[in-house]
């Protein structure tokens, strides 16, 4: 009997312990091996180039380039090649995005093994696999603390309470303290809200958050 074929997966996130942690799960699979693993927007192309993947699996914010956008980019240049983002970001305005643009897959990062493997697998064998947890866009926009304003946005009530402790001028050590978070939490909800706002500084920060109100 031929030996089952091996499907080649290209990692691309920034999360480098994820990363890591994906990859060990993937290559104890008989049918799956991890051909190489990025962790900047920049080095994707090449990447690509180099390891010929039958798969990417791609996050959805690699330092502030929009992982959409790159996969858009890939598909241009290599068209075969198969694509599922990988994300933390439960908004139905960014998995629309990312099957409008033609990529084949969307699922959240807290999903299980069995699910995530079920989508790798369905995605390689043409298919599609988009995460039914994700909200319908069609759905009326959950409202979870009351403010319209957030909603829109998709920032989360924990997402504003730091937007405000960050306006009054705390560290991410004072504000994990203040909330009961670690440190690195902190540092994932600010990195969120920057990508989310679209914004790259502090200062610009604080002044949404003025103008804001929050």
């Amino acid at each position: 009997m031929p030996p089952e074929p091996v499907s080649r997966i290209l990692l691309i996130d920034d999360h480098r312990v994820f990363n890591d942690a994906l990859k060990s799960l993937l290559n104890e699979q008989p049918d799956l091996t991890v051909c190489g693993q990025v962790s900047k927007a920049s080095e994707a192309i090449h990447a690509v180039q180099r390891t010929s993947p039958h798969l990417i699996l791609l996050d959805i914010n690699l330092q502030g380039v929009n992982g959409i956008d790159l996969g858009r980019a890939i598909l241009s240049d290599f068209p075969l090649v198969r694509i599922l983002m990988l994300t933390m970001y439960n908004q139905p305005k960014l998995l629309d995005e990312a099957r409008r643009v033609g990529l084949q897959g969307y699922l959240l990062k807290d999903a299980s093994t069995n699910d995530l493997l079920r989508a790798i697998r369905n995605v390689l064998n043409g298919g599609t696999s988009f995460d039914a947890n994700v909200p319908n866009l069609t759905s009326p926009p959950e409202d979870p603390f009351g403010d319209q304003f957030a909603s829109r946005l998709h920032l989360t009530f924990r997402e504003v309470e730091i937007i405000a402790l960050i306006r009054e001028g705390l560290s991410n050590e004072q504000i994990a303290d203040k909330i009961h978070l670690s440190p690195e939490t902190v540092k994932t909800h600010r990195k969120n809200i920057h990508f989310k706002l679209g914004i790259s500084k502090v200062t610009e920060l604080v002044q949404f958050a003025i103008k804001n109100g929050i």
